[in-house]
């Protein structure tokens, strides 16, 4: 399960590395930061469900940025 959401989340970061262009580099900066604390916070209670949320929070983030990129 680890394996899959660490490859989950590598998959992710290619995604966005991909599309960066179509966020100014300041905004993703910040939520990438966001995404990373949250991930500190939980990483406290439970590794997994901290890597599970990194995940989702990537996922929602890729979302975001491909609606802007769809907009432009």
């Amino acid at each position: 399960m680890k394996r899959t959401l660490v490859g989950s989340t590598m998959i992710a970061a290619f995604v966005m590395a991909g599309s960066t262009f179509a966020m100014d580099s300041e905004a993703l900066q910040e939520h990438m930061q966001e995404i990373e604390e949250k991930a500190q916070q939980n990483s406290e209670e439970d590794r997994v469900e901290a890597l599970e949320q990194q995940v989702e929070d990537l996922k929602e983030l890729i979302h975001k940025m491909m609606e802007e990129d769809a907009a432009a």
